[in-house]
């Protein structure tokens, strides 16, 4: 019975010394005087406090608390730092914020509050929405914007119900990039309503933007494609291991180690695709050689297009008239069965005075954003890259890509080995055909 009460004795004595601890940690008054602010610097949504740290050997931090959208907020500074931010406001214009700045001491203590003002730069969801510019596209609602802070963004593209007119979200789309552009598609070629918010990660929504337009008609270029590369002074003819051209119009995507490659040390950066129709495109889709490793392996990170709607067959045996003045100079014509020396003076007249320029076009480079968007190069890699192609450009049939860009190198590598794993051509194929 001793040994029993003994260990409940301890339990209360454990129990007493412990509350005890809470109390002596518990938040209080510190007398310590409040924060010297220096400098108050308004920015888009919010403000930079600057301040001298004050020399306190028991300081812990500096904290910010403020109110936002109904709800308290803190912002807090280690010791190492003379400035702290706080953001997140889209307010009407001349409105202003208070805040309350605290030290806090290792016991979690508080000094006397230092009440400061300021009025917030106009919020970055407004200034997003004010830079917003729609324009009809092919199969959808073209959308361009800035992003000044390249803060995260959803851009809510809405479409009114045919019944109520009540607005429905027809697509949530995320960024933060600094000048953005986005193709919102699944719309018919008939007039239509559409609205635009932009939403940031405080929970602010833009005023809403209204837009009347009627799409361009859109389809899918139907597969196969023919393979015009033999027929093409310079072009890369080369296909490693039985890996042909055939694949990369075979629908099969997102798989290990399925596509197309040169054969490492051949000659050429171009390729010419017959579509076997005249279309006027709208972009082209093109799938990496293996799933998730869209930065990876010798997919094209980079590439400048041409097009035709017809092939000047007098000019196939005028070799010097394909020629390409990067493919020239970066020594990409330096092996059989094309080889042309560095230094070649190209001809006044090449195919590119006849063809159209269909656009120097670059994947989007999540990877080498701080920190990396892991997720959007994820979704880069199983939906493919999307490359628009100029809304003026005539309608083409013959489309000849040269590669600018591998493994992070530009110009790509002498020996001229790159890849893909799929292509796909969208636009109007209803334009006359030749």
């Amino acid at each position: 019975m001793k040994k029993y009460s003994f260990i409940i004795v301890m339990m209360v004595f454990s129990l007493f010394l412990s509350c005890r601890k809470e109390k002596e940690k518990a938040p209080g008054p510190w007398n310590a005087g409040t924060v010297a602010v220096k400098k108050i610097t308004p920015i888009n949504g919010g403000a930079i406090i600057e301040y001298s740290v004050p020399d306190d050997g028991n300081l812990l931090y500096v904290m910010a608390e403020y109110e936002r959208n109904g709800k308290i907020f803190v912002e807090k500074s280690s010791v190492y730092k003379n400035s702290l931010t706080i953001e997140g406001f889209n307010l009407p214009e001349k409105a202003k914020v208070k805040a309350k700045i605290y030290k806090v001491n290792k016991e979690e203590q508080r000094s006397e509050p230092l009440e400061i003002e300021f009025e917030p730069l106009e919020g970055l969801v407004s200034l997003a929405k004010e830079s917003l510019q729609l324009q009809p596209g092919f199969g959808g609602i073209v959308a361009n914007w800035k992003n000044l802070a390249s803060t995260q963004l959803g851009v809510r593209m809405m479409v009114p119900d045919e019944i109520t007119k009540m607005l429905n979200t027809k697509e949530m789309y995320f960024t933060t990039a600094p000048d953005d552009k986005r193709a919102f598609r699944g719309f018919e070629p008939k007039p239509t309503n559409v609205a635009v918010t932009f939403e940031d990660k405080w929970g602010n929504i833009s005023d809403t933007v209204f837009y009347s337009t009627t799409p361009f008609f859109e389809t899918i270029v139907p597969k196969p494609y023919a393979d015009y590369r033999a027929n093409i002074p310079y072009d890369n003819t080369s296909n490693l291991s039985g890996r042909t051209t055939s694949t990369l119009w075979d629908n099969i995507v997102n798989t290990q180690s399925h596509g197309w490659l040169t054969a490492n040390g051949s000659s050429g950066l171009s390729i010419t695709i017959d579509l076997k129709q005249v279309v006027k495109l709208s972009r082209i889709v093109i799938h990496g050689y293996h799933k998730d490793a869209v930065y990876g392996q010798v997919n094209i990170q980079q590439f400048e297009a041409w097009g035709t709607d017809k092939i000047d067959f007098a000019r196939l045996t005028d070799r010097p008239y394909w020629l390409d003045s990067l493919s020239v100079r970066w020594a990409a014509l330096s092996t059989t069965p094309w080889f042309v020396d560095p230094t070649t003076v190209i001809p006044v007249k090449t195919f590119k005075d006849d063809w159209q320029y269909l656009g120097w076009h670059a994947i989007p480079r999540y990877d080498l954003m701080v920190p990396p968007d892991n997720q959007a190069a994820l979704n880069l890699a199983a939906n493919g890259t999307e490359y628009e192609m100029p809304i003026d450009a005539k309608p083409v049939r013959f489309v000849r890509i040269f590669v600018r860009q591998v493994s992070n190198l530009m110009p790509p590598p002498s020996n001229n080995y790159f890849s893909m794993g799929e292509i796909t051509f969208y636009g109007d194929n209803t334009v006359p055909q030749n």
